[in-house]
Protein backbone atom coordinates (compact mmCIF):
# COMPACT_ATOMS: atom_id res chain seq x y z
CA UNK A 1 0.00 0.00 0.00
CA UNK A 2 1.46 3.68 -0.66
CA UNK A 3 1.15 6.04 1.75
CA UNK A 4 0.76 9.46 1.06
CA UNK A 5 2.01 10.73 4.18
CA UNK A 6 5.29 9.31 2.97
CA UNK A 7 5.49 12.31 0.22
CA UNK A 8 5.75 15.86 0.46
CA UNK A 9 2.90 18.23 -0.53
CA UNK A 10 4.93 19.13 -3.53
CA UNK A 11 6.26 15.74 -4.65
CA UNK A 12 2.21 14.78 -4.21
CA UNK A 13 1.21 18.08 -6.69
CA UNK A 14 4.26 17.23 -9.10
CA UNK A 15 3.13 16.15 -12.84
CA UNK A 16 4.59 12.29 -14.17
CA UNK A 17 4.97 12.10 -17.59
CA UNK A 18 3.72 8.64 -19.05
CA UNK A 19 8.07 7.23 -18.74
CA UNK A 20 7.77 8.70 -15.26
CA UNK A 21 4.77 6.65 -14.21
CA UNK A 22 6.25 3.49 -15.53
CA UNK A 23 9.22 3.89 -13.98
CA UNK A 24 7.87 4.89 -10.46
CA UNK A 25 4.64 3.15 -10.37
CA UNK A 26 4.87 0.30 -13.06
CA UNK A 27 2.24 1.00 -14.63
CA UNK A 28 2.78 0.64 -18.57
CA UNK A 29 2.60 3.83 -21.02
CA UNK A 30 0.72 1.23 -23.46
CA UNK A 31 -1.95 1.03 -20.59
CA UNK A 32 -1.91 4.22 -19.95
CA UNK A 33 -2.24 5.17 -24.00
CA UNK A 34 -4.93 2.63 -24.07
CA UNK A 35 -7.00 4.10 -21.01
CA UNK A 36 -6.99 7.61 -22.31
CA UNK A 37 -8.06 6.17 -26.29
CA UNK A 38 -11.04 4.69 -23.90
CA UNK A 39 -11.78 7.88 -22.21
CA UNK A 40 -12.07 9.81 -25.42
CA UNK A 41 -13.88 7.71 -27.69
CA UNK A 42 -16.64 6.93 -24.66
CA UNK A 43 -16.33 10.34 -22.98
CA UNK A 44 -16.26 8.44 -19.53
CA UNK A 45 -12.66 8.32 -17.66
CA UNK A 46 -10.95 4.68 -17.50
CA UNK A 47 -8.01 4.61 -15.33
CA UNK A 48 -6.31 7.88 -14.23
CA UNK A 49 -7.20 11.19 -14.48
CA UNK A 50 -4.79 12.46 -16.80
CA UNK A 51 -4.41 16.81 -18.32
CA UNK A 52 -3.46 17.01 -21.98
CA UNK A 53 -1.63 20.00 -23.18
CA UNK A 54 -1.55 19.49 -26.68
CA UNK A 55 0.94 16.24 -26.90
CA UNK A 56 1.92 15.83 -23.45
CA UNK A 57 -0.13 13.61 -21.18
CA UNK A 58 0.52 14.26 -17.58
CA UNK A 59 -0.44 12.57 -14.69
CA UNK A 60 -0.55 13.94 -10.78
CA UNK A 61 1.70 11.86 -8.13
CA UNK A 62 -1.35 12.22 -5.83
CA UNK A 63 -3.83 10.70 -7.90
CA UNK A 64 -1.74 8.21 -9.17
CA UNK A 65 -1.22 6.79 -5.69
CA UNK A 66 -5.53 7.18 -4.57
CA UNK A 67 -5.86 5.44 -7.86
CA UNK A 68 -3.30 2.76 -7.25
CA UNK A 69 -4.43 2.30 -2.98
CA UNK A 70 -8.21 1.94 -4.62
CA UNK A 71 -7.59 -0.81 -7.17
CA UNK A 72 -4.98 -3.06 -4.52
CA UNK A 73 -6.35 -6.18 -3.32
CA UNK A 74 -5.84 -6.81 -0.11
CA UNK A 75 -7.17 -10.54 1.26
CA UNK A 76 -7.45 -9.16 4.98
CA UNK A 77 -10.35 -6.83 3.54
CA UNK A 78 -12.41 -9.76 2.29
CA UNK A 79 -15.53 -10.59 3.94
CA UNK A 80 -14.91 -14.01 3.51
CA UNK A 81 -12.24 -15.45 6.33
CA UNK A 82 -11.32 -18.97 7.49
CA UNK A 83 -14.51 -18.96 10.10
CA UNK A 84 -16.88 -18.08 7.50
CA UNK A 85 -15.82 -20.39 5.37
CA UNK A 86 -15.97 -22.67 8.06
CA UNK A 87 -19.68 -21.51 9.40
CA UNK A 88 -20.71 -21.72 5.82
CA UNK A 89 -20.05 -25.61 5.49
CA UNK A 90 -21.45 -26.43 8.90
CA UNK A 91 -24.82 -24.38 7.46
CA UNK A 92 -24.91 -26.61 4.19
CA UNK A 93 -24.25 -29.64 5.94
CA UNK A 94 -27.20 -29.04 8.48
CA UNK A 95 -29.57 -27.92 5.34
CA UNK A 96 -28.21 -31.17 3.93
CA UNK A 97 -29.27 -33.28 7.08
CA UNK A 98 -32.86 -31.55 6.86
CA UNK A 99 -33.20 -32.64 3.56
CA UNK A 100 -32.44 -35.72 3.75
CA UNK A 101 -34.72 -36.28 7.28
CA UNK A 102 -37.92 -35.11 5.18
CA UNK A 103 -37.61 -37.21 2.62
Amino acid sequence: MLRLEDYLPHQLRQMLTPGQVEKEFGLSKATLKYWRECSKDTGVLVGLQFFNDGNVNLYQRKIIILYVNSKMFSGSETSETRETRQTAVVRETNQIRKFKKKS
